[in-house]
């Protein structure tokens, strides 16, 4: 063992996984986790409510569940995370599309774990689970809730 590594405090060495803009901003990324993970049973169980039930397609009960989770975390995340005292459109639409290239990529993983690889569904919605929320943020953070430079003042 190191010197270093005796003084360092458990989780500092998974705080190193984390890519710096994670961590220059872990506060707000651990807001965004606790609602991303209402957000995450909220589509996840649509999804499996819709699939167990026999309604069909995972892909239809993942985006049924995404538009529920949508809303529910755009409200949450405006008010706690990013601390928007006023919501407007223009946020909700930047906060729509980033939410909308997270679908698409939860879908594509989905897809590639039932269709191509032929693996339980739920595989896949778990691989999305760890990615998509951290693709997310960083748009959102640095994109959708950025305060333009002439308001930061």
């Amino acid at each position: 063992m190191r010197t270093n590594d005796r003084t360092r405090k458990p989780g500092q060495s998974l705080l190193r996984l984390l890519p710096p803009f994670l961590r220059d901003h872990l506060p707000d990324f651990i807001k965004y986790g606790v609602i991303g993970v209402g957000g995450t049973l909220l589509q996840t169980g649509t999804l499996l409510l819709y699939v167990e039930k026999g309604h069909g397609s995972p892909l239809v009960g993942s985006t049924l569940g995404f538009v529920l989770s949508l809303l529910f975390s755009y409200a949450a995340n405006a008010r706690w995370t990013f601390k928007q005292s006023k919501r407007s459109a223009s946020v909700l639409v930047k906060y729509t599309v980033v939410s909308l290239v997270g679908l698409l990529l939860n879908l594509l993983i989905l897809y590639l774990f039932d269709q191509v690889f032929g693996w339980w569904y739920v595989y896949g919605q778990i691989t999305s689970i760890v990615l998509v929320p951290i693709h997310n943020f960083i748009l959102n953070k640095a994109w959708a809730f950025r305060t333009p430079k002439r308001e930061r003042r």
